[in-house]
């Protein structure tokens, strides 16, 4: 009996070395067949942005509203446009900016991230060609980005425009970019304020005050088709209190334009663009012998480039190998 009860002992020693083992093995196999999480999710819901110059985003629809620390930008448009009488208007526009400190950025142009486009003849080397040769304004701004996030971005302008030309004028403005909603667009908006001194609407009035106060909301989407193309459409409106005679009301002007461009990344970072559009498209409270849509007049064509540098100076800078 003792020696039964011992080749039973051996018997399930030897079962259990044996199937031990392979039901261990088999549980492994089962738990390697579950199917496994991926390894990352965030990898494709977020795409890598393409940078410039270590962080500056390549896609226009990233851009931030002030140029990285260290950068400079250099730009040039040439604008023709339709004039009251007959005619066009024609001119060439140079100018520039640079980021002196983080969130601070300083010019002389109008080419300003998010805001809608300028007329020609503003600029800090600008030549105008027609109706009548002369020398265009220039403006000086200062741009400063005091709210920010993923997101978004907010930033405040002041703009003082040296009359070589037209009229003088003081400009305020408050700019909030958001960045592309839904995957889709990247939402441009301005509350602005001027303060203007000279003859811009001396026909609205047959006495006429050369000092105004305008107020303007504008806006524009701007859609990336791929990293390097885009196009974007915008407009606002405009409510000047033009003051002087008797019974002279606001005017109302909506702007409106069409645009789009390439972005070239090298050693440089170049925008090539064309923009078409109205300035204004319409005007509302027009004096009398002028059209509510003067579009023969108002009408722009707009063909430009811009060169980004990489940071030369600043925390940003790389020193020279």
């Amino acid at each position: 009996m003792g020696s039964h009860q011992h080749a039973v002992g051996v018997a399930l020693f030897y079962g259990l070395l044996l199937f031990g083992p392979a039901n261990t093995a088999h549980a492994e196999e089962e738990v390697a067949e579950e199917p496994s999480a991926p390894a990352s999710t965030e990898e494709e819901e977020e795409k890598p942005v393409a940078t410039f110059g270590g962080a500056y985003p390549v896609r226009f629809a990233r851009r931030p509203l002030v140029l990285d620390e260290g950068m400079v930008r250099a730009d040039g448009r040439l604008t023709v446009g339709g004039v009251p009488g007959s005619g066009t208007f024609s001119a060439l526009d140079i100018g520039g900016a640079v980021s002196p400190i983080d969130k601070l950025e300083v010019g002389l142009s109008t080419e300003l991230t998010g805001n809608v486009p300028a007329p020609g003849g503003n600029s800090l080397i600008t030549v105008i060609f027609s109706p009548q040769a002369t020398y265009g304004d220039i403006p000086i701004y200062a741009r400063y980005t005091y709210a920010e996030s993923d997101v978004a971005q907010a930033a405040v302008d002041l703009t003082l425009v040296l009359p070589s030309n037209t009229d003088f004028q003081l400009a305020a403005g408050l700019p909030l970019r958001i960045f592309e909603l839904f995957g889709l667009f990247t939402l441009d908006a301005n509350l602005g304020i001027r303060y203007r001194n000279g003859d811009k609407y001396a026909a609205f009035s047959p006495s006429p005050s050369k000092n105004t106060v305008e107020f303007t909301a504008t806006g524009a989407s701007v859609t990336n088709i791929t990293d390097h193309g885009y196009i974007e459409i915008g407009g606002g409106v405009g409510v000047a209190n033009v003051g002087g005679g008797t019974d002279v009301k606001n005017v109302v002007e909506i702007p409106a334009y069409l645009g789009g461009g390439y972005t070239y990344e090298g050693k440089v970072l170049a925008d090539i663009f064309a923009q078409f559009g109205f300035t204004p498209l319409m005007t509302a409270n027009a004096p009398p012998g002028r059209d509510t849509f003067n579009v023969a007049d108002d009408w722009y064509i707009t063909v430009g480039a811009t060169v980004h540098t990489r940071p030369l100076f600043g925390r940003n800078s790389r020193p020279k190998q």
